[in-house]
C-alpha cells in the first residue's frame, strides 16, 4: 500500500522559510565581500525588517554567516565556506575553461571571464586579465548578479531554453530596477543577443565599461559564457569583429573538451 504524503500547512511554511533564507544567502553572496545591513536585506528579499533580523541570526547562530560588530553587516560565514567545499562539482569547469580564459586576455589585452548559471543568478566563476594597463575589471571572481545584467549573465541567459529564460526573467523582475533595468528591457535585449548571437553591454552595468560575451554550449552542464570586457574605447564596433572571433574560437574548443567529458546531471547550480 503507498501512503499519499499530505500537504500540510506547516509543510508549506517549512518550504517557504527555505526559500526565503536562500534568497537572503544570494544577497549577502551578491554584496562582493562588502557584507550586507538589515535593512538592505529586508528591502532586497520583501521580508519584514524583524522577519529578516530573526533568519539572520539564526544563521550567524549556526555559523553560516558571520556579523561585522563594527558596522553591523552580514558576510558569509565559515560554515558556508566548509559546506562548499562538500559542494564541489564532478566537472572543474574552470579548471577546463582556464586555459581558454588566458589565450582570450593574451590575444586582446583585455579582461576575459568565465560566467555560469547559479539559479537565477550569473556567477562569475573566473577571470584572466590581459596586458593593457588600464584594466577592466567589474566583477571579482564569485561575485553574482541576476541573469540578464552585463554581458556575460546576459549570453548565459540567452544560453537557456526560452521557457527557462522567460521564468528567470520574471523571478528577477524586483531586482532588476538596481541596476537601472526592467524585466522588459531585459527581455528585449535577450531576444536582440539570440539574433545576433553574442550579448553586448553598453556600460549601464559599470560605466565606463564595454562587454561582448558568447554563450558556451556542450555537454550536460548549466549554462555558462565567456566575455571579454575592456574600456569603452577600446571596444567600439570595429574592434567587436575581432574579439567576436576569438570567443567563437575557445568556445569551439571549449565545446570540444565539454563533449568529451562524463556528463554531469544538469542542475542549473555549482
Amino acid at each position: 500500500m503507498v501512503t499519499r504524503k499530505v500537504d500540510t500547512p506547516r509543510a508549506r511554511d517549512g518550504a517557504q522559510t527555505i526559500h526565503r533564507t536562500a534568497a537572503l544567502l544570494r544577497e549577502i553572496a551578491a554584496a562582493r565581500g562588502g557584507g550586507a545591513s538589515l535593512n538592505k536585506l529586508a528591502a532586497a528579499t520583501g521580508l519584514a525588517s524583524s522577519t529578516a533580523h530573526r533568519m539572520l541570526q539564526a544563521l550567524v547562530d549556526e555559523d553560516l554567516l558571520a556579523k561585522d560588530l563594527a558596522n553591523r553587516a552580514y558576510r558569509p560565514g565559515p560554515l558556508l565556506y566548509e559546506l562548499g567545499l562538500a559542494a564541489a562539482p564532478r566537472l572543474d569547469l574552470r579548471k577546463l575553461c582556464q586555459p581558454s580564459l588566458q589565450r582570450l586576455a593574451d590575444a586582446s589585452g583585455d579582461t576575459a571571464y568565465l560566467t555560469i548559471r547559479s539559479g537565477g543568478d550569473a556567477l562569475s566563476l573566473d577571470r584572466c586579465e590581459g596586458s593593457f594597463p588600464i584594466k577592466a575589471l567589474p566583477l571579482d571572481i564569485g561575485n553574482r548578479r541576476p541573469l540578464g545584467v552585463g554581458a556575460g549573465a546576459l549570453a548565459v541567459l540567452a544560453a537557456l531554453t526560452p521557457p527557462e529564460a522567460e521564468e528567470a526573467i520574471l523571478a528577477n523582475a524586483a531586482r532588476y530596477p538596481r541596476y537601472r533595468l526592467t524585466a522588459e528591457r531585459v527581455a528585449r535585449e535577450l531576444e536582440a543577443s539570440r539574433t545576433r548571437g553574442h550579448a553586448v553591454s553598453t556600460g549601464r552595468f559599470v560605466a565606463r565599461y564595454r562587454g561582448v560575451a558568447v554563450p558556451l554550449r556542450g555537454g550536460d552542464v548549466p549554462a555558462a559564457s565567456l566575455a571579454i570586457v575592456a574600456i569603452s574605447e577600446r571596444l567600439k564596433p570595429e574592434r567587436q569583429d575581432r574579439i567576436l572571433a576569438l570567443l567563437a574560437r575557445e568556445a569551439t574548443a571549449i565545446a570540444d573538451l565539454l563533449a568529451c567529458q562524463p556528463h554531469p546531471e544538469p542542475t542549473g547550480h555549482w
